[in-house]
């Protein structure tokens, strides 16, 4: 690709990660922020843990309308769900009772959902940008904006300051929403082995893997702030302490790539899970639970992208298919298990929770386990490439290929190498 065609992209790029920052302070403020919506609201201790399923519910059936018409949103029906965003933020910072909070929840959930679709299947598609390097800055920058989202929050003491900024902020990306919209999906269907039996059953397995991994990403994002309030911090401390796993998760997804390169994606995931685990183990403590919980949130960094590239290498690419459905069981895992963490933990036991979260992770894992396995039976399955006669040096054909050379053919982690720079 040009130089000069690769610039032309950059605004796009640009605009589509500031809006990836602001999806992440939306979807973090709330649950950073519980203890001080208690407070302004008059609820009781552990209420109010709704708002945060809600705002999955609604990301949840945008999805699910997506993938039943099999298409991603164009550009009107985006401009829509970032109105919709927008609108909802709004009504979250300004809400004068509780139910109008879960509304504006509810209704931004719906735009996010819709949003993080496109984001996460045509900001890769750019022409010259690697996939990969793509969906690890739309992660980076949705990790930064949850991050940024309860430092303010806890700064100002509420979440009208953050989320009208949100709000206000998300709708001057629309052009570049509207140009990554033209960005045309690909057809393809869900690989086959070479003995034509489908990847249906690693599908299933990475499902289960987000499911879970979006679960004690939501869980944790939902209910830390609680939690460190049991163990003794202040309601405003706890807030911002929040920042701190949001923190791990976007310095992750910016070192681990490099830290990685070159180790085997499966053992990445798994060593990435025991990590976390390891570090979980920290909150039990009240002194080094938010270490542990900055440390969870680097050692989690890898899991989600990897898992997402590998759906969209079953996919081919695919606007609807594995990474749709990789996007619904997270979904699905960010609405239900954050209630179920709730019920299941209680504030007079504050390591009801990391308990909790560390039956999570080892799900998980072993989730992820079996994904390895199901991958190496594929690789020894698949038959041996020929290897081609070496052209003779100085002839025609060895002058060609030597012209037509690239060094970055070959790349471990690029699904797309067509589409390289």
């Amino acid at each position: 690709m040009s130089a000069n065609a690769r610039a032309a992209t950059l605004p796009v790029v640009a605009g589509c990660l500031a809006l990836s920052l602001l999806l992440g302070a939306a979807t973090a403020v709330p649950g950073a922020a519980l203890p001080i919506l208690r407070a302004s609201h008059g609820l009781a201790e552990g209420a109010g843990t709704e708002v945060v399923p809600l705002y999955n519910v609604g990301a949840l059936a945008a999805i699910v309308v997506c993938g039943l018409a099999r298409r991603r949103p164009g550009a009107g029906a985006s401009r829509l769900l970032l109105a919709g965003f927008a609108l909802g933020a709004a009504g979250m910072a300004l809400a004068p009772t509780w139910p109008v909070l879960l509304v504006g929840a509810l209704v931004a959930g719906v735009g996010f959902g819709g949003l993080v679709l496109v984001l996460n299947t045509a900001l890769c598609r750019l022409p010259g940008r690697r996939p990969t390097v793509m969906l690890g800055l739309l992660h980076a920058a949705f990790g930064a904006g949850a991050v940024t989202g309860p430092l303010t929050a806890g700064a100002v003491d509420g979440v009208t300051v953050p989320l009208l900024v949100v709000a206000g902020g998300s709708l001057l990306t629309a052009r570049s929403l509207s140009r990554v919209c033209g960005v045309p999906s690909r057809t393809g269907a869900v690989r086959r082995s070479p003995g034509g039996e489908s990847d249906r059953p690693l599908l299933l397995v990475l499902a289960a893997l987000a499911f879970c991994y979006a679960g004690m990403e939501a869980g944790i994002g939902a209910l830390m702030s609680t939690h460190l309030e049991a163990l003794g911090r202040s309601t405003q401390g706890a807030a911002q302490l929040t920042a701190l796993f949001w923190g791990g998760l976007t310095a992750g997804r910016l070192v681990l790539p490099v830290v990685t390169r070159g180790l085997p994606e499966p053992a990445v995931v798994v060593g990435s899970l025991v990590g976390a685990a390891l570090a979980l183990v920290l909150t039990f403590s009240a002194g080094p639970a938010p270490v542990g919980y900055l440390c969870a949130g680097l050692a989690m960094s890898a899991v989600f992208p990897l898992v997402m590239a590998a759906a969209d290498r079953l996919s081919d690419g695919a606007a609807s298919g594995p990474g749709a459905l990789l996007l619904v069981a997270n979904l699905v895992g960010s609405a239900a298990v954050p209630p179920l963490l709730a019920f299941a933990t209680e504030p007079a036991r504050p390591s009801s929770f990391p308990s909790a979260l560390l039956v999570l992770t080892l799900l998980a894992a072993t989730a992820a386990l079996a994904a390895a396995r199901r991958v190496s039976r594929l690789a020894a399955a698949r038959p041996a490439p020929r290897t081609p006669q070496k052209p003779t040096e100085g002839s025609f054909r060895h002058d060609l290929s030597t012209a037509v050379d690239r060094s970055d053919v070959g790349a471990l982690e690029d699904p797309h190498p067509a589409r390289r720079d």
